[in-house]
């Protein structure tokens, strides 16, 4: 009988236990992964950490900040697959996944990307309807404000991103009467076209629009993409958001420019550092709605998360692929890593 599929199980994640149950139910061996003895700090493993977490594993479910490196990937000779329990995979080098033939898993469930839509248009709508200040002037005793905000219809929304977080926003603003903007580079007018999207460049999405949504992976080339430059750009009535990723926005920048006048304000669910620091001056300021990476989480989405992880190391550990891929380019090379470690055949998970 062969050994079960041996599986690192990032400890890390504050659901590992029921990650761990689901796949051992599986039939999976786990190797818990060592204690972060500091949560928030990235980990780039050791030659020898890496001959001794993942020399000999099938799996691996990532942490938050765990490296997955090229040195780690070269290093897992048996890996088949590589699975992040969050929607995010900025710890997971892709590109040597993907050359490596080992496909990425990841936690895309329906829960937390049309949660994240539905948090977008709240806020876009509290924003625009000057709701911080209304809320201010009542929990100080007071009772009007200077301006009453405007109306969402015929306002103008400007997403950067249409994956799915942008896709679910535009189908949800749908019949709000309001102007749907998008700069997205790898994607085409027809597909746009059939959200009511109009497709355009970055520097005319900031200029025309009254709340700019970002909703961008983080990746080296998106890091701080909007900064001093492109927050001069906007309007001094313009709203920012930004659900998806801290990096993405110049933090600095974004403070001046409040401070300045030079836009109207901001919400704010993801942080340059996180948990950003309390004395952070973002978190308390007059003009933005702060929130701590959490807007658009309901309570399921956790379970369904916990499930999907456990899930698409199941499903690649019987050679289909997973539920969430995150890099489907890699799926060729990695039917035929699979058939390589298993001499011509694919084995279940399960004995």
């Amino acid at each position: 009988m062969n050994p079960p599929p041996l599986v690192y199980v990032s400890r890390r994640l504050g659901r590992a236990p029921d990650i761990s149950r689901l796949l051992e139910q599986g039939g999976c061996a786990i190797r818990p992964g060592p204690p972060a003895a500091e949560p928030k700090a990235a980990t780039r493993f050791t030659a020898d950490e890496i001959t001794r977490l993942f020399g000999d594993v099938d799996a691996i479910v990532v942490g938050a900040g765990e490296l997955i490196s090229p040195e780690v990937v070269a290093g897992a000779p048996r890996v088949k697959t590589v699975c992040c329990y969050y929607i995010g995979t900025e710890a997971i080098d892709l590109d040597a996944c993907t050359a490596a033939g080992v496909i990425v898993g990841y936690g895309a469930v329906p829960d937390n990307y049309l949660g994240v839509a539905e948090a977008i248009v709240m806020l876009s709508t509290a924003l625009l309807k000057e709701v911080p200040a209304k809320h201010a002037a009542m929990r100080g005793g007071g009772w009007g404000v200077p301006d009453a905000g405007r109306m969402v219809a015929g306002s103008t929304i400007g997403m950067i991103g249409l994956g799915n977080v942008g896709r679910a926003l535009a189908r949800r603003l749908a019949g709000w009467d309001s102007r749907l903007l998008c700069h997205d580079p790898y994607v085409d007018q027809a597909d746009a076209a059939a959200l009511s999207v109009t497709l355009v460049d970055l520097e005319t999405l900031l200029r025309t629009s009254d709340i700019v949504s970002v909703q961008a992976s983080l990746t080296a080339e998106t890091h701080h993409l909007i900064g001093a430059r492109e927050l001069a750009l906007m309007r001094p009535d313009a709203y920012l958001v930004n659900t998806a990723r801290g990096p993405l926005v110049d933090e600095a920048a974004l403070r001046a420019a409040l401070d300045h006048g030079r836009i109207a304000g901001a919400g704010l669910d993801v942080w340059e550092e996180e948990p950003t620091p309390a004395d952070n001056p973002l978190r308390s300021h007059p003009r933005v709605i702060a929130t701590g990476h959490n807007i658009g989480h309901p309570q399921t989405l956790y379970d369904r998360m916990v499930e999907a992880a456990a899930e698409n190391v199941l499903r690649a550990l019987r050679g289909e692929p997973p539920l969430y891929v995150r890099n489907p380019a890699a799926l060729p090379a990695w039917r035929q890593r699979l058939a390589a470690l298993s001499g011509g055949r694919t084995d279940g998970c399960a004995n």
